[in-house]
């Protein structure tokens, strides 16, 4: 919020707040509420205590803000009237304090204002062992006390109490959770379900008959799910999900999920877990989330917010290697023409073998030619310091090094009688030996020297050096090279300036892994969780083939042994659409992956239209079918509809044909290059769409011009097929052999 408020001056800061709150009034207006069931007239009474205290919280700070608004507006005028440039400074310096406490007052209310909508899900009656009373806890996104009492009205979904909630389906004897004072157990007697919108009760499910009811509760939450942004699922997280988010902390994660298992949605709410329960480890200045691509930034953004978490650093691998190495513009990625076996070789074990060979013998070769005649006393006191202090850098270690060798030469000096020493000279010779150590150790051209050796063949040297071009002060290298260029940085200059307390990878079965290597490094006590399908590997040649090898790396950089989940529901997609993908693809992934299993849900049959030609030729008829088509798809409620293709090449044939028609399908066509997920109609290449969920999907093309029976090629079907909340079309073309074996 900081960059878009500093540049509007004079603004009202109540547009960054959730809408609800014009609404407070009449929301909290209960005076013609009649229950009309039993169960809410039971309910009522408390929901309308909290919407109370809720909105009396909510006007003071709706106070509070008006006010610092006030501040901010007269800040801004002392700010134009100071001459003096240290007055004007002072001045900034209270406009940005009190921007601050704005930032961090929206934030507040935005929070209120979720509970004062739907202040909680679900509820539990527990009566402990040690005292036979009956305990009555509601549960919310986030806690609520009774100031007068003392006595909690909503607890937050992440305290350990709440786990009681989420690990039973329904009354069940003998339950237990980790209090401060130790484990308590006791009877759960009762778990009741809510869904609460806007202060109303909309539905109540008791959980007495254990599955059936809390399945009508997950179903009815599926079923009103609509394509827009990712949310939250603390009303519903399953049990084997929570026992992911709340896994303790200090050893690595590993996620095995098929499309629509929540995965993403895990890493997010484990994250928030985290937050709270570890809140003087863990927090938002020194946790991270890799992601895919930025449209996938984009459809997340909304989640940590939700859950109380006001800052998350989100990044693509690209954005947080250039930010590790400290390079900005002058850093530019090649877009030349990729030999993807060379592609694959920078990303692998291999690789990182012949990097550590390389810095061996870059090692020796740097402490043999240092400018001085100290530089055997130097490389002496070098491989001491390697030896007894591991966790000290190579620059740091030669830096102690250089300090050491010319302090033990003036103590020599000394003794020797030499009364005079010239420091001025003694600095002058240090200065030079550490100008040529930082001038060795420029990582680019440390880099690109590898490929002057002999540990790579003469075509990788020649393919390599032409994409490490400089042209002034532009430096040019290829995406495959950030990662080996991070993990030679770490080498020489060590990891400490880049250690998070927390990583989380999402479609981690796209990284490389040397990608994956030099995130595990940097995730202190191995506190790292990644997550992928490896049945989603579709971005060549980077993708995973097996976990195995994650699990090796994992082992050498964490001291403690990953855990391992596999997930197999799909919660996102109805059983008819889920079906339909098992169908085409059971025979063509190996028999040891584990295909989704639809939850609950139907839906309408899979639409296959088959044309006479390809999608930007369809004319007349089959134009109209298609167009009328998306308007259904509207028409039924859907918020976002994408047409998936082959790649942006494809992708952009399609946007440029269907652009002229927008005005006929009544809503705003949107290309792919935005890199914001919106609603409409978004056409996009399938790679991107990976991630991204979608009320309705077509896919164009399904036909041998585009695809083939390769496995690439089938990984990107399965992941476009498995994009669909509620509705899928395939579009193909008449007697074309690989639809036919495909679909058929």
């Amino acid at each position: 919020m900081r960059g878009n408020l500093a540049v509007i001056i004079m603004q009202n800061f109540e547009k960054y707040l959730n809408p609800i709150y014009k609404d407070i009034e009449e929301i909290s207006n209960f005076k013609d509420l009649i229950p009309d069931t039993e169960l809410s007239k039971e309910e009522y009474p408390n929901l309308i205590k909290v919407t109370n205290i809720t909105k009396s919280k909510l006007l003071i700070l709706l106070n509070n803000l008006k006010r610092l608004e006030e501040q901010l507006e007269r800040q801004i005028e002392e700010i134009d009237a100071e001459t003096d440039s240290d007055e004007k400074k002072a001045a900034r310096a209270v406009y940005n304090k009190i921007l601050t406490e704005i930032e961090i007052i929206v934030g507040r209310i935005n929070n209120e204002l979720v509970t004062f909508d739907s202040p909680y899900f679900g509820k539990i009656l527990f009566t402990p062992y040690d005292t036979k009373r009956d305990i009555k806890i509601y549960i919310g996104k986030f806690a609520l006390i009774d100031k007068e009492t003392q006595i909690p009205l909503i607890t937050d979904w992440r305290s350990p109490i709440a786990n009681i909630y989420y690990q039973n389906t329904g009354p069940q004897v003998d339950v237990s959770f980790q209090a401060p004072i130790g484990i308590r157990r006791g009877d759960l007697k009762q778990k009741r379900q809510f869904q609460i919108s806007r202060a109303r009760i909309q539905g109540i499910y008791d959980a007495n008959s254990g599955n059936v009811a809390a399945d009508e509760f997950l179903l009815s939450q599926l079923e009103h799910r609509i394509g827009k942004k990712l949310q939250d699922i603390v009303s519903t997280i399953q049990t084997q999900q929570n026992e992911i988010i709340r896994e303790e902390i200090n050893h690595p994660v590993v996620i095995q999920g098929v499309a629509g298992s929540g995965k993403t949605t895990i890493l997010l709410h484990r994250l928030a877990y985290l937050f709270y329960t570890y809140p003087k480890l863990i927090n938002e200045s020194n946790s991270l989330i890799i992601a895919s691509n930025q449209m996938f930034i984009d459809y997340v953004s909304d989640v940590l917010p939700n859950l109380g978490v006001r800052k998350g650093e989100i990044m693509t691998y690209l954005f947080w290697a250039k930010k590790v190495l400290g390079w900005g513009d002058f850093f530019t990625i090649s877009l030349e023409k990729e030999n993807l076996p060379i592609k694959k070789l920078k990303g692998s074990k291999q690789f990182i073998d012949i990097l550590n060979r390389y810095y061996e013998q870059f090692e020796k070769k740097i402490l043999e030619n240092l400018p001085t005649s100290l530089s055997d006393k130097i490389s002496l006191r070098y491989y001491q310091l390697k030896e007894e202090f591991k966790d000290i850098d190579m620059v740091e270690r030669i830096s102690l090094a250089i300090e050491y060798a010319y302090a033990q030469g003036r103590f020599s000096k000394y003794k020797q009688g030499e009364i005079r020493i010239n420091t001025e000279e003694i600095e002058g010779k240090k200065a030079k030996v550490l100008a040529y150590v930082r001038k060795e150790t420029d990582i680019y051209q440390l880099y690109k020297n590898l490929f002057k050796t002999k540990l790579v063949n003469d075509e990788i040297s020649t393919y390599s050096l032409q994409g490490l071009k400089h042209n002034g002060r532009i430096r040019t290298l290829r995406i495959e090279d950030l990662a080996p260029i991070v993990y030679l940085h770490f080498k020489v200059y060590g990891t400490k300036l880049s250690e998070r307390q927390y990583i989380m990878i999402d479609e981690a079965q796209d990284m490389s892994l040397i990608q994956l290597f030099t995130l595990s490094q940097i995730a202190k006590n191995g506190n790292i969780t990644i997550a992928g399908d490896l049945a989603q590997s579709i971005i060549p040649p980077f993708y995973l083939e097996s976990w195995d090898e994650v699990f090796e790396i994992l082992d050498l950089n964490s001291k403690n042994k990953y855990t391992y989940h596999q997930l197999q529901k799909c919660y996102r997609t109805t059983e008819e659409i889920v079906n339909f993908g098992n169908k085409i693809f059971k025979e063509y992934f190996p028999k040891s992956y584990q295909l989704p299993e639809a939850v609950l849900r139907h839906g309408e049959k899979v639409s296959i239209f088959e044309f006479n030609q390809d999608f930007i030729k369809i004319q007349n008829s089959d134009l109209k079918q298609v167009i009328n088509t998306i308007k259904d798809y509207f028409n039924k409620g859907s918020i976002t509809c994408a047409i998936l293709a082959r790649d942006k090449e494809h992708a952009k044939k399609i946007f440029a044909f269907l652009k002229p028609y927008e005005k006929d399908i009544g809503r705003e066509i949107i290309d792919f290059s935005e890199n914001n997920y919106k609603t409409g109609l978004l056409i996009l290449p399938i790679d991107l769409a990976k991630g991204l969920e979608f009320d309705s999907i077509i896919i164009a093309d399904v036909n041998s011009n585009y695809y083939s029976n390769d496995t690439l090629s089938l990984k990107l079907l399965y992941v476009g097929i498995t994009r669909a909340l509620h509705r899928l079309c395939i579009i193909t073309k008449k007697n074309d052999k690989f639809s036919e074996k495909l679909l058929n």
